[in-house]
């Protein structure tokens, strides 16, 4: 194996309270992570035992679009899509459905599918139209019509199929997609950060991502509040590129929370081609071990934001401000101000700054699920790098804004709780 990452030292003590009222995992080899949440994090025996577990239960098929066929059956008056594979059917997931269009119809958008599958709402989440079996014959059509040009023009072409015995297929994707096996990468992250942690992990055997808590035995600090860790992803069917960013974290707190997450530069590989494993192996492995000794820098960076303060602006304005030029959704706007109103509440008048609005976005992830997740920790890094110019925009938007704009941006709720 390798030599162990470079330790790396910490810096400013500014989570006290964690420490003194929660205890940290110090007698487990983790002095930043909270006794509240060590145990919501696992090892990398049982994230692999988690992949093997899933890996039964399916089967992969590399077939000639000859022999596939794509049509829709009754299910209790409702249509369902189905593909037979290998004298089965199968029943696609949205994301296998998607694919099948980008393939057959030669890389087009996929928004029509979900516009067609799913049920139309208006503003107030109230339903105008479900879909039928016009909308399904539909896709048929488009779907069975690619299918058709693809044995006129290129007959011997094949797709790799991911199926489950569940009885569904999960996958649809070119013969030249390269697959890079879950297990194999886990295995390169434990080879790098031996004795890590596996926290806020997602996914299942097809797609994995989450964090990788650093342990205290490849770094060293006294007078830090501060944990490294490694925020890693990888996909087996076309949803995400392999990939590995380096990061930090505050103390952990009860709800799992990650106080002013901020990123190192990523690595991204497409899943496209042959991939050398033993490149990928080394290219991994650079990412991480160069930039680790880089966090005493990240520290300081995100600890500089505090120093970009809101002046004359409620914070419910800057929030809304970093919104509309950050382009959230309104969901995702309004769990933000309501993490930063559950910030407020325990520690007043601390988070009035741009570092204040860092730990809500991050916060706000949590609230929203896997995907959102992701998302909106590369936003908290993001923000840690605004420069002055940045702040300033975000801060003379923030003087403009008036109720209709609240209304247009958060929910009513987060409005009053402001």
């Amino acid at each position: 194996m390798n030599e162990r990452i470079e330790a790396y030292d910490g810096a400013n003590q500014e989570g006290q309270w964690v420490y003194d009222q929660q205890g940290v995992a110090s007698d487990q080899g983790f002095g930043h992570v909270s006794k509240h949440w060590y145990p919501k994090t696992i090892s990398y025996d049982q994230g692999m035992e988690l992949l093997e577990a899933e890996q039964g239960h399916r089967q992969d098929y590399l077939v000639p679009v000859s022999e596939l066929e794509f049509g829709i059956e009754d299910v209790d008056g409702k249509p369902r899509f189905v593909v037979s594979v290998d004298d089965q059917n199968f029943v696609p997931n949205n994301h296998a459905l998607s694919q099948m269009t980008a393939k057959l119809c030669e890389g087009k958008g996929t928004g029509f599918t979900r516009w067609l599958t799913e049920d139309q709402v208006n503003a107030k989440e109230e339903t105008r139209y479900k879909r039928d079996y016009q909308d399904a014959e539909t896709i048929q059509a488009i779907i069975e019509n690619g299918f058709r040009r693809i044995r006129e023009d290129k007959p011997d072409t094949k797709y790799k199929v991911r199926t489950y015995d569940d009885g569904t297929m999960r996958a649809f994707l070119s013969e030249k997609y390269a697959e890079v096996d879950n297990r194999w990468y886990l295995e390169q992250i434990e080879d790098i950060i031996p004795n890590g942690r596996l926290s806020h992990w997602r996914g299942n055997a097809d797609t994995i991502y989450g964090n990788v808590l650093i342990p205290d035995t490849i770094r060293e600090e006294e007078d830090s509040d501060y944990g490294g860790m490694v925020s890693i992803g990888n996909c087996e069917i076309g949803k995400r590129n392999v990939l590995s960013m380096p990061s930090l974290f505050r103390a952990i707190c009860m709800n799992g929370c990650i106080w002013g997450q901020t990123k190192g530069s990523e690595i991204r590989v497409r899943h496209i081609g042959d991939i050398d494993l033993d490149q990928l192996s080394k290219k991994i492995r650079n990412n991480i071990e160069v930039q680790i000794p880089l966090l005493p820098a990240g520290i300081e960076r995100l600890l500089g934001v505090r120093l970009k303060e809101n002046e004359g602006n409620t914070m419910k304005s800057v929030i809304a401000a970093v919104s509309d030029i950050e382009k959230l959704q309104k969901r995702d706007a309004t769990a933000v101000l309501e993490a930063w109103v559950m910030f407020e509440s325990k520690t007043p008048g601390e988070n009035r700054n741009l570092f204040g609005v860092v730990n809500s976005v991050t916060r706000a992830g949590q609230f929203l699920g896997n995907d959102n997740w992701v998302k909106f920790d590369q936003l908290g890094g993001k923000l840690v790098n605004y420069n002055d110019n940045q702040w300033d925009r975000v801060c003379n938007r923030a003087a403009e804004y008036e109720d209709d704009d609240f209304a247009r941006i958060f929910s009513n709720k987060a409005v009053l709780a402001a």
